[in-house]
């Protein structure tokens, strides 16, 4: 008899209802849930408890809820020959778990995966009854102490149906490595066979195979194969001449097969696994990926969305690890501050965008049971992800916690054997700290000065007593030793994407600043800012309204000035940025002030007109950020060409136009008494008044009264045009715009619902976002999906977003967003595709 073996989706048909378990729900004559009982049927991912965007009680995210799922057992294969699990991928915080009214596991923490097993019954259907408890246990990481994120309760991750034989592979995974002979490769596979209880004297003659296949999955490149016995680690060694890499540019992935077979030749389970040849070294001299030195420029990001909380199915994840790596340009992420959804990290393999993966924890460390469940969460973490190409450092310390020689001691040595090839590090704030890992990672905040940027000379920092980055020297405890920067900005200069434009651009600066710092110094590996969104927190934390305004974007994923800093350090033919720092508003800055005007582009140079007229071209500011590949250009001058109809001779148009310039960046004050005796002569040799002057510099560089307010933004790359971009003082909102993310979603009645992001924008006559738009909107959903989160949203700065989920049933689904001031809404169109049925295989 042929054992049934695969692993499959289940995550529809789920009904939840809030409140704790009660006696009878475990009772054999429960007839089941019902709406009538206050049961509703949900689809995973779930979200207990859907909070507001801002200004809620965190409190209300304690409680407890119940699931139910009933599962068909008939036709399944003879239960001698098979059993099943339940695979939970993530349940925040806490849960209990009874199979037809037995209790079954309790698994404790938010973050990691567990399982079920199902066929200890044999009945013909099964019940499993899931009480999900999301309140912040004292005894769980990371909680103990304040945190400064929130926890969302619920089943949050995806379920599995997993059939196997009577033994199956309990783990498996694979990490390459170059061998001795030169373009050769080994690909050890380390596989961990487990059996029914009882079970394993009768399962001597087992036999694993494993396959390696290419990327396509069409070309077999590598066979290996051994005999085992049930409850027993082996492994099994692969050899690959000249393989294809994985690198950041070209993301390589080979599939790896692994078989067990009985002695009959049954097929007792099968796993797969996406893995990459790559090697991956910190060392003091920086980070070094394939032997090629790569500087990792990066971000932190917090795994949840608005109204859903953690509960995000795969199209998200991966939208997010899309974004980072393809609008951003990032080359790492870190899972700040636990693992993170498999979806974003399948995602993360896939477009070559390195991980920083570390433990559940902020700051505190508990008791011994505490640090025992930190251990657990470790071991869990490498186990599930330790085949990931993408991730190449574990993060085996509580992030910014104090030094605990014996509790840390513990950490790196499970990590070390789990997985003897990677590096392991741990988060910091504090300098001369003990190093037990293998990489020193530190939380940078060292840039605590120059709070307005825009009001002192271009990338100039006003207060020399506080240095952009600390001297990895005076930080190390002793010695050289690989260095990584894993948080700068964030708390020291909260930015909320809707504040004055010179807090924008000052925000940005601070990053680009810091970036160009830490790129200039060889000891230091890399740069990860804080941080990638906006995310809700704790009372103790953020701007009173339990938001952390800590990101380059705001939480809808909408971004800041300080999103093009990194944006902008692609290289031109992977796509072309040119992106200002500005609103080309007359008023918007203090004291009318419209310069300087930081434009964050990837282009050789900037052409900058007024109207139909060139005032002038722009470069790099490559003195003031020497480190950074691609600078911003600084324009310091609105009046440049424009002042030639005065007439005057050419070095008193560049007079005026610098010094003019100069007053309308910092001030007339500011002007030296040098220049200012150079105006007074200037003025003496055109015969011109105190009055005249202000005339000009409001003719030609406020422009008041222009009947052209255009400003063109023209980017020039190898000396052609490449790109433009317009504005206008003029600026007025004209319409809304819907922008998804996807425009067709994928979706079966098992599979966790497929999701996608739509931004909703005012735009102006420019095509721009009209940042003064604050009204609210009215969204309409018609056909198989819905909408998660409210009805009514309200923009912000002139633009928001939210998701919708597809339902089971395919069609169209016409979405509509509307404000009172437009008489059109703004519409779009999304397809739902019902896709066939696949079986799954176990990924990374």
């Amino acid at each position: 008899m042929q054992v049934d073996t695969g692993r499959f989706p289940l995550n529809g048909d789920w009904w939840y209802r809030p409140g704790p378990v009660e006696e009878r729900f475990l009772q054999e004559d429960w007839g089941g849930p019902s709406e009538a009982q206050g049961w509703q049927l949900v689809h995973l991912p779930h979200d207990m408890t859907e909070m507001p965007l801002n200004g809620f009680d965190e409190r209300r995210l304690a409680k407890k809820g119940c699931y139910v799922r009933d599962i068909a057992t008939e036709g399944r294969a003879d239960s001698q020959l098979s059993c099943a699990f339940l695979e939970f991928d993530g349940v925040a915080v806490s849960c209990r778990v009874w199979v037809n009214g037995r209790p079954a596991t309790i698994h404790r923490g938010p973050y990691t995966p567990f399982s079920v097993r199902l066929d200890s019954a044999e009945d013909e259907k099964v019940r499993v009854l899931v009480e999900v408890d999301s309140a912040e246990d004292p005894e769980i990481p990371p909680f103990g102490g304040v945190v400064d994120y929130l926890v969302f309760g619920g089943i949050y991750r995806g379920v599995w149906l997993r059939h196997c034989g009577r033994a199956w592979i309990d783990d498996a995974w694979c990490l390459p490595r170059p061998a001795h002979e030169k373009d050769t490769w080994e690909a050890p596979v380390h596989v961990t066979i487990a059996a029914i209880e009882g079970r394993a004297a009768e399962l001597q003659a087992l036999h694993v195979v494993v396959r390696l296949f290419d990327s396509g999955g069409d070309h077999e490149t590598a066979l290996a194969e051994a005999s085992v016995s049930a409850s027993q680690e082996v492994s099994l060694l692969l050899a690959l001449a000249s393989p294809r890499l994985w690198d950041i540019d070209a993301p390589y992935l080979y599939r790896l097969s692994i078989t067990l077979e009985d002695a009959a030749g049954r097929i007792l389970d099968t796993v797969e696994k996406r893995i990459g040849f790559r090697t991956a070294v910190f060392t003091p001299q920086g980070f070094f990926l394939n032997g090629r030195r790569v500087f990792l420029r990066g971000l932190n990001r917090h795994q949840e969305f608005p109204w859903s909380g953690y509960a995000m199915g795969p199209d998200a994840q991966r939208c997010d690890a899309q974004l980072l790596k393809r609008e951003l340009g990032l080359t790492m992420v870190r899972t700040s501050h636990y693992p993170q959804s498999p979806h974003f990290l399948d995602a993360c393999d896939e477009l070559g965008l390195l991980v920083f993966e570390e433990i559940p924890g902020w700051q505190h460390v508990g008791d011994a049971a505490w640090q025992e469940q930190s251990l657990r969460d470790l071991q869990a973490m490498i186990r599930r992800d330790r085949s990931h190409p993408s991730i190449v450092l574990w993060g085996v310390r509580i992030n910014e916690s104090q030094d605990n020689h014996e509790f840390y001691r513990k950490t790196n040595e499970l990590a070390r054997t789990l997985d003897p090839d990677r590096q392991t590090a741990g988060v910091r704030y504090i300098r001369k700290s003990e190093l037990l890992e293998d990489v020193y990672t530190f939380n940078d905040f060292s840039f605590d000065g120059d709070t307005g940027p825009l009001t002192a000379e271009p990338g100039r920092v006003r207060h020399k007593s506080s240095p952009l980055i600390a001297n990895p020297s005076r930080v190390l405890p002793s010695g050289p030793a690989p260095y990584l920067i894993t948080e700068h900005s964030g708390h020291m200069f909260p930015t909320k994407r809707f504040d004055q434009e010179e807090r924008l651009a000052a925000h940005a600066l601070r990053h680009a600043r810091i970036l160009d710092a830490a790129m200039g110094d060889q000891r230091i590996a890399g740069c990860l800012g804080w941080c990638a969104f906006d995310y809700h927190t704790h009372k103790d934390f953020g701007s009173g309204d339990r938001i952390c305004y800590h990101g380059v974007m705001d939480m809808f994923r909408i971004p800041k000035y300080a999103a093009w800093v990194y944006a902008s350090q692609v290289e031109p033919r992977e796509r072309i940025v040119l992106e200002p720092a500005s609103r080309f508003a007359k008023g918007e800055r203090d004291a009318a002030r419209v310069l300087p005007i930081y434009v964050f582009t990837n282009c050789d140079a900037v052409d900058f007109y007024r109207g139909s007229r060139l005032v002038g071209r722009f470069f790099p500011d490559r003195r003031h950020f020497p480190n950074l590949p691609h600078p911003p250009v600084v324009i310091d001058d609105v009046i440049g060409q424009l002042i030639d109809d005065e007439g005057w001779p050419a070095r008193d148009a560049a007079l005026f136009s610098r010094l003019a310039g100069k007053a309308l960046a910092h001030g007339p004050s500011r002007l030296s008494p040098t220049e200012q005796i150079q105006m007074g002569l200037f003025m003496l040799r055109r015969r011109l008044s105190m009055r005249d002057i202000e005339v000009l510099v409001m003719r030609y560089g406020m422009g008041w009264g222009a009947r052209d307010e255009t400003v063109r933004l023209v980017g020039i790359v190898d000396g052609k045009e490449v790109i433009e971009r317009r504005f206008g003082a003029d600026s007025a909102a004209r319409r809304l715009v819907l922008e998804p993310d996807l425009l067709v979603l994928d979706t079966s009645s098992d599979e966790e619902w497929s999701s996608t992001r739509i931004v909703v924008r005012a735009v102006d006559q420019y095509g721009n976002t009209a940042p003064f738009v604050f009204e609210p909107v009215h969204i309409e959903l018609e056909g198989p999906a819905r909408l998660l989160g409210p009805q009514w949203i309200s923009l912000q700065s002139g633009a928001a977003a939210f998701w919708i989920a597809a339902g089971r049933n395919e069609g169209r689904v016409c979405i509509r967003a509307g404000v009172p001031r437009f008489e059109e809404p703004a519409q779009v169109d999304i397809e739902v595709i019902q896709r066939s049925y696949e079986r799954h295989e176990p990924g990374n």
